[in-house]
């Protein structure tokens, strides 16, 4: 069974899949999972109920304003019976791209001499449980 895809261009005439696209952007993959729930002649809702997701989520992800984790874009692929590749073309390197490193310390008004500190960064699991021993000692 031939599976057609929305590219960025539109349509592909031929129902091929283009996987020329490096990574998709959020509203790219709206487009492609859009047009795989019309394919499947499916609504939002029913979308929401063939995955077990909320309505709220494919929402968003339609409108392109959010991608989904790597569970629910399996979650959708079953839905949709598309493979996650198909869906979702080179995920894994969507997700490293994205993968920024963020460093955040704010003080305490009520408490000068406390900080809450915020750090998200992929590590070794070795030295993470370092940071939490510093951090609890």
């Amino acid at each position: 069974m031939t599976k057609s895809i929305m590219t960025r261009g539109g349509n592909s005439p031929d129902n091929s899949i283009d996987y020329s696209q490096k990574i998709l952007t959020r509203q790219e993959f709206g487009k492609r999972l859009y047009n795989f729930m019309m394919q499947k002649r499916m609504s939002q809702s029913d979308l929401s109920r063939a995955s077990g997701m909320g309505r709220d989520s494919i929402s968003q992800y339609v409108r392109g304003r959010s991608v989904p984790s790597p569970k629910n874009l399996t979650k959708l692929a079953d839905a949709l019976d598309v493979e996650v590749d198909v869906l979702f073309p080179n995920y894994d390197a969507q997700a490293n791209a994205n993968e920024q490193p963020t460093l955040e310390i704010k003080s305490i008004e009520s408490d000068a001499e406390n900080f809450w500190l915020r750090v998200n960064m992929k590590v070794p699991a070795a030295k993470a449980l370092e940071v939490m021993k510093i951090l609890k000692g």
